[in-house]
């Protein structure tokens, strides 16, 4: 007796669908987020915020995306804005509610995989300033005075 239900708890497991949450955070972003907690309800319950900048920021927007395969382009399946006052060099633990893993879930069964990827990474930042950072943004090297050959 004891065998067999050792023997369906391993078949469970086998065929049991995992969710892989992870941060993804751009080179080029001003903004570091890390240590996700999770929750019975939410992949991302919160998130560690760093503000990397020199400016204070006011805001950002976060975006939650599904995989299931590398090669498979990202689904876009959840986002927000988060509204806050976090100065340059500070750093906040903030609750997001990102991720409601029972949709996620179901998504997974859906396309009948086993494992899916669900990324949370930064779209955008706004600083207290009224400026903005975006991923992809070009970065134009425009020195105040043009270099000069050496002698």
């Amino acid at each position: 007796m004891l065998r067999a239900f050792l023997l369906l708890c391993a078949a469970t497991l086998a065929q049991a669908e995992h969710l892989v949450f992870t941060t993804v955070v751009p080179g080029s972003c001003p903004i570091w987020i890390s240590a996700p907690e999770k929750s019975k309800d939410f992949g991302f319950q919160s998130l560690e915020f760093l503000n990397d900048s020199n400016k204070s920021l006011q805001s950002l927007r976060l975006k939650v995306t599904f995989t299931t395969e590398a090669r498979e382009p990202e689904e876009v399946v959840d986002g927000s804005y988060v509204y806050t006052d976090l100065e340059p060099g500070q750093q906040k633990r903030l609750d997001v509610f990102l991720g409601r893993i029972s949709a996620l879930s179901q998504k997974l069964k859906s396309v009948k995989r086993e494992i899916a990827w669900v990324k949370i990474t930064v779209e955008a930042v706004e600083f207290a300033d009224g400026s903005r950072w975006e991923p992809g943004a070009l970065v134009i090297d425009d020195p105040v005075d043009p270099p000069r050959p050496l002698k």
